[in-house]
């Protein structure tokens, strides 16, 4: 039976912080294969190009997407995904002029299919570049959930909700956000195919997916008849009660090839204010407000573990993001290894001050980011001022 797609919560912001999923390597041949059989065909020089991605061979991957743009545009939704995945190879690489223009093109293509725009929107108003993500084969995509909107269908109600576990990386970091899914729910009230939309990292969303599968809820029903329905769901993770106002609600590191990322070893939120005395007025007034500050830094992980070179790509207002270096500047990490050599990484992090306890989703707090008082510095769109290789 088709699945029908119905909302059942719509979050509009998120950040990453995880890797490519599984690699394609014994698929590799077929898809070379394919594509010696037929040279004008999208959807083959597509799945070579993910292939090259899987072994982070940039070069041939956007010659294969290139090709694909060429070829015959079937099936459709490899135009608007090789251009997405043009920018994310020319945004890791280092072009940024290049990158946001094929963003660009993207979203000039009009189509959402598994959920291309959200990445191009995101990407656009805030920087937030998605891991590599591997699509469906043409042989599963009529089994996976498809983006339709029909009068008559009746969202799923949640019957049975458990909570996630907290990963012991995640807490001992203080992360907290929102991880944003995608699910289908059986004609038996059941979640399938879920997926994640919007990670949250540090072991967040596989904790976040095992909760999910266990949750029931009444089947979604199209033209009065019980059928599988897929629906948005946002899964939450908060820490309770703090003595901080600060929490980290974002975080992506970026090691270089063959580099592991580097892990959180100290990490302290300061009591009270947590803020300077310069920053006081400013405090008051967000709190008044009952807003929230927020900071978006990039930094290194040197060899020590310690971090450095730190530069504040976006925040509500300047004063913030001298605040947020002063916190991050003391935390300290096991640093990423290459092997068994430590190597320095580049990394991010998406901050928020405010109240101790969070008790909503930061998703909307953190419009802040892309709002028109955002202090936003020059050739904001590369994630960091990293030398890469370019081609």
């Amino acid at each position: 039976m088709e699945v029908l797609s119905s909302v059942l919560k719509v979050i509009p912001f998120a950040f990453v912080a995880v890797g490519f999923s599984q690699p394609l390597t014994d698929q590799f041949q077929k898809y070379k294969d394919d594509v010696a059989a037929n040279p004008t065909s999208s959807g083959a020089h597509f799945r070579l190009g993910e292939a090259y991605q899987a072994q982070r061979n940039f070069q041939s991957a956007a010659n294969e997407f290139r090709e694909s743009l060429n070829g015959d545009l079937m099936p459709k939704w490899t135009e608007v995904w090789a251009h997405i995945n043009l920018g994310k190879i020319f945004d890791i690489t280092g072009q940024c002029s290049r990158a946001v223009n094929e963003y660009n093109m993207a979203l000039r293509a009009k189509d959402d299919a598994f959920g291309a725009q959200v990445e191009v929107e995101d990407y656009l108003n805030a920087k937030i570049i998605r891991p590599f993500t591997r699509l469906p084969d043409a042989e599963d995509e009529g089994a996976l959930p498809v983006s339709v909107h029909r009068s008559g269908v009746i969202s799923p109600i949640m019957l049975v909700k458990t909570e996630p576990e907290y990963s012991e990386a995640a807490r001992l970091a203080g992360l907290e956000g929102t991880v944003v899914l995608k699910a289908v729910v059986a004609e038996d009230g059941s979640a399938k195919q879920i997926r994640v939309i919007r990670p949250l990292g540090l072991g967040l969303d596989d904790n976040a997916v095992e909760a999910v599968s266990t949750w029931r809820f009444t089947p979604g029903r199209f033209q009065a008849h019980p059928a599988p329905v897929e629906i948005d769901l946002g899964v939450d993770f908060f820490l309770g009660s703090r003595e901080s106002r600060w929490h980290m609600v974002g975080v992506a590191f970026h090691p270089s090839e063959g580099v592991s990322a580097p892990v959180f070893a100290h990490v302290e939120y300061p009591a009270g204010a947590g803020v300077a005395r310069s920053a006081i007025d400013d405090a008051r007034l967000v709190n008044v407000m009952g807003r929230f500050a927020a900071v978006r830094l990039t930094f290194d992980v040197d060899e020590s573990g310690v971090p450095i070179h730190f530069r504040v790509e976006r925040a509500s207002e300047a004063i913030w993001g001298i605040e947020a270096i002063a916190v991050v500047e003391k935390w300290r990490f096991k640093p990423g290894e290459r092997s068994g050599m430590p190597f320095s990484v580049p990394a991010t992090i998406d901050m928020i001050w405010g109240e101790r306890k969070l008790t909503e989703s930061p998703l909307k707090i953190l419009e802040a980011l892309t709002g028109s008082d955002a202090q936003v510095p020059p050739d904001n769109m590369c994630r960091s001022t990293t030398t890469t290789q370019r081609f």
